[in-house]
């Protein structure tokens, strides 16, 4: 018989008790992510300020459209995060077979912040948002601990520019 495969970082993540999903609707702000994403590394020296709109289409999932700028360009992507399996859960279908990625809201207080977690295969990484552009150095701090709780580190820790 087989072991059973090991537990991911992902599943010990609990969402938030009583996530209100309207209360993430709105404007958001991209500012500090943790990756192991060799892109990420090799590119950080250019990241751009990133504004991200949430909205809840039908009171389950997440339509997340992200304004960055590349190359000189501002550009719009689209996502839907799907539900999934319990409430702060999601899935984001990417195209092609295996491409999906599982999103958990790991956190948020929806008038200042909220710390998502992404999984795509055994990759990991962490996302911390604001309502504004800044957040507090309490806010910095929580979203550090949470990324050196699923083994990330502040090498892999990349925070965006507040102007653009």
């Amino acid at each position: 018989r087989r072991p059973p495969p090991p537990q991911s970082p992902l599943d010990k993540v609990a969402a938030p008790e009583g996530l209100s999903l309207p209360e993430l609707a709105g404007r958001w702000f991209l500012v500090g992510v943790a990756s192991r994403c060799r892109d990420l590394a090799e590119h950080s020296h250019r990241l751009e300020a990133t504004a991200v709109v949430v909205t809840i289409p039908d009171g389950k999932s997440l339509a997340i459209s992200t304004f960055r700028k590349l190359d000189g360009m501002c550009w719009e992507i689209r996502q839907r995060y799907l539900p999934a399996q319990a409430p702060g859960r999601f899935l984001l279908k990417g195209r092609g077979y295996s491409s999906k990625v599982d999103v958990v809201v790991g956190e948020a207080d929806p008038a200042t912040f909220a710390i998502l977690y992404y999984q795509k295969g055994r990759n990991i990484s962490v996302k911390l948002y604001g309502r504004t552009s800044q957040v507090s150095d309490a806010i910095v701090d929580k979203f550090e601990q949470r990324v050196r709780a699923v083994g990330l580190s502040e090498d892999v820790t990349y925070y965006y520019p507040t102007y653009g």
